[in-house]
């Protein structure tokens, strides 16, 4: 990518995802310029500290007037109310974009706040990359690297125009395989694939006892390290994806229940199989992730 590629791109929320995009932006020279919009000047001064912008604001309404791109990292909640705040504002041709967890809800308030007229384009999106950790002190320029974006066009969005395209070549620029599906799947796999492991993991957390906690070796601190996450971003994820999480919570209990009956009944061949198809499917899935990263820097 050319150092003008992007033009000037906003950063709505730099912290761990949105830090992290900007400093591969700048590292790889993507965005004539990248700015960032939070409402801590602490945290922006430090956001410019670490490399992650060229300059910061904490007027966002003036700082999407002239952006060519502008993406929204913050909670699904903010990103929500962000959205309504700043699709009039944006100039004609610009690109509204966003990292959210959740894109049902997104997809659908981007549509009504697009329909009231601005000229600019939305394209939703969700790095799946991150951290239990927050804030840009987390941030780091591979964050993005080898993982896969998913793009949630909407139903209207032209398929070979340049708001997707462009949005594609954003997260490709910065080392994402992307893929692209309807909000709706998206929010289904994902409660499966993310949202579930979350919940599962501080579910696991919470049923050992305090002396049992005590000892908890690298496995327990591995298989649980995601619990560690904030809290408060999770209930909005939840909240938002409740149906397709209830879903996947209910296979979990069926999951569960097969174990539990294997174990009771002493079925040693059964619980075999199971453990033994889990293994499959997880290396398989280790197989498949490492075709998408990038290969090894020569030294």
């Amino acid at each position: 990518m050319g150092e003008t590629s992007f033009g000037r791109v906003v950063i709505v929320g730099p912290g761990l995802i949105g830090g992290s995009l900007g400093m591969a932006l700048r590292l790889r020279r993507c965005a004539r310029r990248v700015v960032g919009v939070g409402r801590s000047r602490a945290s922006l001064d430090r956001a410019i500290e670490v490399g992650a912008l060229d300059e910061a604001t904490l007027d966002l309404l003036s700082a999407v007037e002239d952006a060519d791109i502008v993406v929204l990292c913050t909670g699904v909640g903010r990103i929500l109310e962000h959205l309504s705040t700043l699709a009039p504002r944006m100039r004609p041709g610009s690109i509204l974009t966003d990292v959210g967890s959740v894109k049902g809800v997104i997809c659908h308030a981007a549509r009504s706040a697009l329909a009231r007229g601005s000229g600019a384009a939305f394209v939703g999106a969700h790095p799946l990359a991150g951290s239990e950790q927050r804030g840009v002190a987390a941030a780091r320029a591979d964050l993005f690297e080898g993982s896969t974006c998913v793009l949630t066009p909407l139903p209207e969005t032209d398929p070979d125009g340049a708001a997707l395209g462009t949005v594609r070549a954003l997260w490709q620029s910065v080392g994402c395989c992307t893929r692209e599906m309807s909000p709706e799947e998206h929010d289904r796999l994902l409660a499966e694939a993310s949202h579930l492991p979350h919940l599962v993991a501080a579910a696991l957390v919470n049923a050992v006892s305090d002396d049992a906690l005590a000892l908890a070796a690298r496995g327990f601190l591995d298989t649980t390290r995601i619990a560690s996450g904030d809290a408060g971003l999770w209930v909005e994820i939840c909240l938002a994806n409740r149906g397709p999480i209830r879903a996947a919570l209910d296979r979990m209990g069926m999951n569960l229940g097969e174990i539990a009956v294997a174990i009771e009944s002493g079925d040693a061949e059964r619980l075999y199989r199971y453990l033994g198809r889990a293994k499959e499917r997880r290396d398989r899935r280790l197989e498949q992730e490492s075709h998408c990263r990038p290969p090894p820097k020569e030294r």
